[in-house]
């Protein structure tokens, strides 16, 4: 058999390829690998796979491009979807099938369908969440279609003031949160304990556990623990939607407040933490208004104690004028009747005075300046004194 040269043979799988697959497009499920993405050339090369779903091993692998023309179906994705376009993510692609004699079989990305994407996010993360409803059922439990966990009903102290705040180390989240509290308008103080730690990539759900871990274990009473992270794509999400973040955050023993993303990413960690907000700045700004709160509460309970002493007072000085008037009343009453008394008392007593009985012709007999009453107790041959208005004359007893 005579040999054929290369670029014959190459020229007849184009034909035959293009004969089958040429003008056709088809959508294929395939995953994202080897990503050269040139953005300000406008294309991007990379490699599809598909891997075996219980050993992971690749089955099938085919390369792929974006050309200019198509190059903006990346950037529609990422918006739809949240999710960055990287290596490791299952998409559905509309594709065509281009064979080139230099370049080779190639699969030509015409669209990416993000409901699929955001599909297959929503199944494993419901997923993780069944798994820690039917496995923790005292640390996670759904009433009315919300989910419920032992940390969102801890009790709220009062005012948060010591707060362990897990972060990545000089990242914006970080700084943000730090900035916020630190500036506060209301002059507000707090004591942070830092316990910096990477927050996404491999291993960051074991960090955050792990850090969570020790502060359990320091013994310092805590008010809240205070998770921060910048802004990023869903994919780096993936530490905060896990079965061991889930079931560590729904069990924590201090409430858990988590600012770790914006407004289109819920994670599992947000669903089951005591208090979620969307980013760290916010994060810092409900701390500062529930310690408002607190404050407002205490402002508006001292005007109200303000207002009840006021009336206290008023109340009490107007029983106090009415029973001084009462005790004035009473008094001039009583000592008007004991007036009377003693008027007509002096009357009786001034007529009682010896001297006025004397002088009305009476006469009394003494003996040695006592006297007598009783004629029996006279005797005879005595000397008695007899006392008459004008004087004292003795006298002897005769008879």
């Amino acid at each position: 058999m005579s040999p054929i040269r290369l670029s014959d043979l190459a020229f007849t799988l184009e034909a035959v390829l293009d004969e089958a697959f040429g003008q056709k497009a088809m959508w294929v499920v395939a995953e994202t690998s080897d990503i050269k993405n040139y953005p300000d050339r406008g294309y991007c090369f990379l490699t599809l796979v598909e891997r075996d779903s219980a050993s992971r091993e690749t089955v099938a692998k085919l390369e792929a491009c974006i050309w200019r023309r198509n190059y903006h179906t990346i950037g529609d994705f990422e918006r739809e979807t949240g999710v960055a376009f990287a290596r490791n993510i299952q998409l559905l692609l509309l594709v065509s099938v281009a064979f080139n004699p230099v370049y080779g079989l190639r699969l030509e990305i015409l669209k990416i369908d993000p409901s699929y994407t955001l599909g297959n996010l929503e199944r494993e993360r419901q997923a993780v969440l069944d798994s820690l409803v039917k496995n923790h059922p005292d640390l996670v439990w759904l009433e009315a279609g919300h989910y419920i966990t032992a940390n969102q009903l801890l009790p709220r102290p009062a005012v948060i003031q010591r707060i362990a705040l897990i972060a990545a180390p000089n990242s914006d989240g970080w700084r943000d949160f730090r900035h916020e509290l630190a500036q506060n308008m209301l002059g507000y103080d707090f004591v942070v304990d830092e316990y910096l730690t990477q927050v996404q990539g491999q291993g960051a759900e074991r960090a955050i556990c792990g850090q969570l871990e020790r502060i359990r274990l320091s013994g310092v009473p805590y008010d809240a623990v205070v998770m921060v992270r910048g802004g990023g794509s869903q994919l780096d999400f993936g530490s905060f939607d896990t079965y061991l973040m889930g079931h560590t955050v729904a069990g924590f023993e201090i409430p858990i407040l988590a600012g770790i993303g914006h407004e289109r990413n819920v994670s599992i960690t947000d669903l089951l933490c005591h208090q979620s907000v969307k980013t760290p700045t916010k994060a810092a700004a409900f701390l500062i208004e529930h310690n408002r709160q607190f404050e407002e509460s205490c402002l508006q309970l001292r005007e109200r104690l303000r207002l009840l002493v006021q009336d206290a007072m008023l109340s009490a000085r107007e029983n106090l004028d009415r029973e001084i008037e009462r005790l004035r009343f009473v008094s001039q009453t009583y000592f008007r009747e004991r007036h009377t008394d003693l008027t007509e008392k002096a009357v009786t007593l001034r007529h009682l005075d010896p001297s006025n009985v004397l002088r009305r012709g009476y006469a009394l007999l003494l003996r040695n300046g006592r006297i007598i009453t009783q004629a029996s107790h006279i005797q005879p041959a005595e000397t008695l004194q007899v006392q008459m208005y004008d004087g004292t004359r003795t006298i002897n007893v005769v008879e």
